[in-house]
């Protein structure tokens, strides 16, 4: 057998809550327990929740097209292994039940080794592709193998769909078929249901922050970081086309992706915009009603993660990032007019903090409604993943006097 690190006990396999040694991520800089103990004094079950993913998946009913009641119907016929019902916190969602963990029992003796990016979508029942592989020694099709992350989490079993050095030369291709993952998550992309543009998915968290905004039929919105579309295209679901709505992104690939996205759910009246939206704002000459921020962050709250990569110095250093983007929307909006700003991450200093300088720097009232199951967090709305069994994520709303 290739040698690799992963931990057996006996004949089983199995990161699941409360097993060792995978019952929580690492953290990479051992000092960002000292950031996530001062926002929880429970922060170990904190990061034990992070491991693994939500229990419901969310999707967002886009009622531009569909109905809850339909969506509800035809994703409970299409996906019969899983339960599917109505979101208990927002009538615009439905809620898929993710499955596991399962133990991760190897039948045979052969491993492949992927990144961390491939290896935590493969977790909850994702195939692998071959760009996600790293090592594949020995592998032949057909073979039955273990996938584990390049620092040794058991995540998946299944069938080699090629031979070991093929997955690992080849740069796209079907390289594992999971059957057997330790969480198994909906496959929402395979159901008619997404193709017809009846659904996005969407964590809970994202979705309610929408809903605190409260964008309203005809209103101006600007989106400053919109890519991949999440919240610009549930903004133009309330508003309708006669909204004018201007989006903009610094990654050209990602407004390409958010382009597709749109098109699918039949949302056509979106300008975007690529560009640095802090320089993009500086050209504007109009101001908007509403406006959106959801910056580049150290993403702590996302969720599977099998380790920690973000570092103390990204956590202190993305704050004035995140600030100059939120000065910008400030600039483009109309007096009276509302800003929602957001993250998925944890830390007091890309949250509050940041939202405390909008205050007293920018003058900005705070008017921040905490929708459950959030809880207040200073002047915004916190979702603790270990407590609400949701991604972690901020949001507050402001208001430009």
């Amino acid at each position: 057998m290739t040698s690799t690190a992963f931990t057996r006990r006996g004949d089983d396999i199995h990161p699941s809550r409360g097993a060792r040694p995978f019952a929580r991520p690492d953290l990479d800089d051992p000092r960002l327990a000292n950031l996530l103990q001062a926002r929880t004094p429970d922060y170990p079950t904190l990061l034990a929740a992070l491991i693994a993913p939500v229990r419901w998946y969310t999707l967002r009913v886009n009622t531009l097209k569909a109905d809850p009641e339909d969506v509800l119907e035809l994703l409970s016929r299409e996906l019969p292994d899983h339960r599917v019902r109505p979101s208990p916190y927002s009538e615009h969602a439905v809620e898929i039940e993710v499955k596991g963990p399962h133990r991760v029992r190897p039948d045979e003796e052969r491993v492949v080794v992927a990144d961390k990016f491939a290896a935590e979508s493969v977790y909850v029942g994702a195939d692998l592709y071959a760009p996600g592989v790293l090592r594949a020694e020995g592998v032949r099709r057909g073979d039955r193998v273990l996938v584990v992350s390049e620092r040794g989490h058991p995540v998946a079993l299944g069938v080699a769909e090629m031979d070991g050095d093929e997955m690992e030369d080849r740069d796209r291709g079907l390289a594992v078929r999971v059957d057997r993952p330790v969480y198994r998550a909906p496959k929402v992309r395979a159901t008619r249901a997404y193709a017809r543009g009846w659904i996005y998915s969407q964590g809970l968290p994202s979705i309610l922050a929408v809903e605190a905004l409260d964008p309203r039929p005809g209103e101006s919105v600007i989106d400053l970081c919109a890519a991949p579309g999440g919240k610009c295209s549930h903004v133009a679901q309330l508003t309708g086309p006669d909204s004018k709505i201007v989006a903009i992104d610094r990654s050209k690939p990602r407004l390409e992706r958010m382009e597709r996205r749109l098109r699918r759910l039949g949302i056509d009246w979106v300008r975007v915009i690529h560009g640095d939206a802090r320089r993009v704002c500086r050209r504007l000459r109009e101001r908007f009603d509403v406006a959106i921020v959801d910056p580049p962050c150290t993403a702590l709250g996302v969720r599977p993660k099998l380790w920690i990569e973000a570092t103390y110095e990204e956590c202190l250093g993305l704050p004035s990032y995140q600030f100059s983007l939120l000065r910008a929307a400030h600039r483009v909006l109309r007096p009276g007019g509302r800003l929602l700003y957001a993250t998925c991450t944890l830390t007091r200093e890309e949250n509050e903090l940041v939202v405390r300088r909008a205050v007293e720097e920018l003058g900005m009232e705070p008017i921040t409604e905490a929708l459950k199951p959030a809880n207040p967090a200073g002047d915004g709305a916190l979702f603790l993943p270990h407590r609400a069994d949701t991604p972690g994520f901020f949001y507050a709303v402001l208001r430009k006097e």
